[in-house]
């Protein structure tokens, strides 16, 4: 994940909920701009992208939405999950 947050900002939210898996913070949201998923409408957020990378480092599934309120359905994330890693090229 992705976050505009400050790095305390962001390790309060972690511990806060419990969460289990990396977290990026991007303040100036380089990362964000270099993913291409800066919403410009509202300054440094990015847009909300869910990306599968496998044990390779190959992208298997990407989604990016237009609004904040949406997001990928837990299924569609676990189905990205469940596919496997990319054919060999």
């Amino acid at each position: 994940m992705i976050s505009i947050d400050e790095p305390g900002k962001l390790a309060e939210y972690v511990e806060k909920n419990g969460i289990g898996f990396p977290m990026l913070t991007d303040p100036g949201s380089e990362t964000i701009k270099a993913y291409g998923i800066l919403n410009e409408r509202n300054g440094k957020i990015p847009h909300p992208a869910a990306v599968v990378v496998d044990e390779t480092g190959c992208v298997t599934y990407v989604r990016i939405d237009v609004k904040y309120s949406q997001r990928p359905p837990v299924e569609e994330l676990l189905a990205a999950l469940d596919a496997g890693p990319c054919a060999a090229e």
